[in-house]
């Protein structure tokens, strides 16, 4: 009997503990911080293997030496991604003390594509059947770093643009039609799995020559936008043609991308060049004005040379000249006036010369009449046939400009004074008379201008000899076309065509060269490109009129 009370007490003493701890542990409960409900666990793919949340747990009834943690599935919220119960692990050793609160770390581990995952977990104390665990949402955002980068076409913006207005249509004749754009597409890659997004964008540009910055009137920044997932997406970039002044724009669009550290910058190079009817308006005015410089080293300044020489000889003839002889002078120099004023200038310097020789020859007439004056009585020389009559005939073919018989005259005269100087002198060792020696001279200096006039009608003769024997040998190689008909062709068709024809190339030439070519930023600096403009006109039209004259003079050498 005593034994068997001895063991029921052994048995009494040994049960009771652990049906009270079973007791205990029951009623045990376990609270979550309200922050940590649910749990989140955010982090970036591409800087950690694993992405790690932390949860807060208080025991307030007993402590806990061995908690159960049982996570299920997660699940990617609008995909098929999911994250294997394997994969989150609770870290740190699974115990409580009662009444003090513990942080765990939850790691998930493998997560490869970017989303939101939501699951939860279940915490069982010791005894707890699954029905009375703790269950506590869990909620992963995977993030992944933005990748937008731009395509290769994308990576530099380069543009050539024209600013014009209703000169557009004859811009379209000389430039491209992207001179005309009125945007350019930035396309830009999201090789990641996720959406993106474009906060803002920021255009800055500064002109190189004129440092004018542009303004958000003139270029427009790309909007606010959302980049798709695993896209091409495609920015605008837009602007206003019309009120970019012309420059050479560098700069970039800067890019501001959530989630991205530092701005995307892609470089923009833009040239504005001004339309084309103004540089062309100036390119015929240097046209014209290289006619007027042509015209003046051709025919402008000889002939206001040659009118100059002729008004001073004029003065020089009103001056010191005898009324008489001013009578006889004035209508030969008004006769070479006019041939300035009909640009006939090839004999005018030989005319001048002529008139100038005649102005000497009447001079010493008048000096030989002064000379002999007082020898009126002598029949040589104031008889029928004296040295005075010979001269007044003189001076009447000077008039009539028969030279050939003046000097004829003047020999005779000259002839007459050596004689009378010979019978006036009383013997060898006398001097002759001065008067009659003047008058020798003078007959001879007038003698010599005489002789100067027949070489110069020579000389002019010989220059339109040779003109005729050149038209002459145009004439034979024109075979079988009239003088007349080959003329007027020569005057109304041939020539103006060709110069026509090689004014225009050369114009098209100066504005493709200077205008297409080499003037992007056209009418930047107005000075030197209107100014460049200005002198290839002018020396497109000396080139013009150089090759208009080429054959011409290839057929002279010949």
């Amino acid at each position: 009997m005593k034994h068997w009370i001895s063991v029921a007490l052994l048995i009494l003493l040994i049960y009771p503990a652990p049906a009270l701890a079973q007791a205990n542990t029951t009623n045990a409960k376990i609270e979550v911080d309200a922050k940590d409900k649910p749990l989140e666990v955010q982090g970036w793919l591409e800087e950690e293997n694993s992405l790690i949340g932390s949860i807060r747990l208080t025991s307030e009834a007993t402590n806990v030496t061995n908690l159960t943690f049982l996570p299920s599935d997660l699940k990617q919220q609008g995909g098929d991604g999911i994250i294997g119960r394997q994969q989150v692990n609770l870290i740190g050793e699974p115990k409580l003390e009662k009444g003090l609160p513990k942080d765990f770390q939850v790691k998930v581990s493998g997560v490869k594509l970017p989303g939101t995952y939501t699951g939860e977990i279940e915490l069982l104390l010791p005894g707890q059947k699954r029905s009375q665990a703790l269950v506590i949402p869990i909620k992963v955002e995977a993030k992944a770093k933005p990748a937008i980068v731009p395509l290769k076409e994308s990576e530099k913006v380069t543009v050539q643009l024209v600013r014009c207005s209703w000169d557009c249509g004859l811009a379209h004749l000389f430039l491209s039609q992207s001179h005309f754009q009125n945007q350019w597409q930035l396309r830009l890659d999201n090789p990641v799995a996720v959406p993106v997004s474009l906060n803002s964008a920021e255009v800055v540009l500064q002109g190189k020559q004129t440092g004018y910055q542009i303004t958000p009137t003139e270029v427009e920044s790309p909007p606010s936008s959302k980049i798709p997932a695993n896209e091409i997406f495609r920015l605008p970039l837009k602007w206003t043609r019309s009120r970019i002044p012309p420059d050479h724009y560098t700069g970039a669009v800067y890019l501001t991308i959530a989630d991205r550290e530092g701005r995307l910058a892609i470089p923009i190079d833009l040239s504005m060049r001004t339309g084309p009817a103004l540089p062309i308006f100036v390119l015929l005015i240097g046209i014209i004005f290289g006619r007027l410089v042509k015209y003046m080293q051709s025919k402008g300044i000889p002939q206001s040379d040659a009118l100059m020489k002729v008004y001073q000889l004029e003065g020089k003839i009103t001056a010191a000249t005898h009324p008489q002889d001013e009578e006889i002078l004035i209508p030969m120099v008004k006769k070479v006036r006019d041939s300035v004023n009909d640009m006939e200038l090839e004999e005018v310097t030989a005319d001048l010369s002529k008139v100038k020789q005649r102005f000497n020859c009447l001079n010493s007439l008048r000096n030989i009449e002064k000379d002999i004056q007082d020898m009126e009585q002598d029949p040589d020389v104031g008889g029928e046939d004296g040295v005075l009559v010979k001269i007044k005939q003189a001076r009447n073919w000077i008039q009539s400009e028969n030279d050939d018989k003046a000097k004829e005259l003047l020999q005779q005269i000259q002839e007459t004074i050596a004689r009378l100087i010979k019978t006036t002198r009383m013997g060898a060792d006398n001097p002759p008379d001065p008067s009659l020696t003047a008058a020798e001279t003078e007959t001879s200096k007038a003698i010599a201008s005489t002789q100067e006039i027949t070489k110069l009608n020579s000389k002019q003769l010989q220059i339109k000899s040779n003109r005729l024997a050149w038209l002459k040998q145009t004439l034979i190689i024109v075979a079988g076309v009239s003088n007349q008909l080959q003329a007027e062709a020569t005057l109304w068709i041939v020539r103006p065509l060709l110069s026509l024809t090689l004014l225009l190339g050369l114009s098209f030439l100066g504005v493709r060269t200077l205008y297409v070519d080499k003037g992007a930023t056209f009418g930047a600096e107005p000075f030197s490109d209107y100014l460049g403009l200005l002198v290839w006109g002018l020396s497109a039209d000396v080139a013009s009129r150089s090759l208009s004259n080429l054959a011409a003079e290839e057929q002279k050498k010949e």
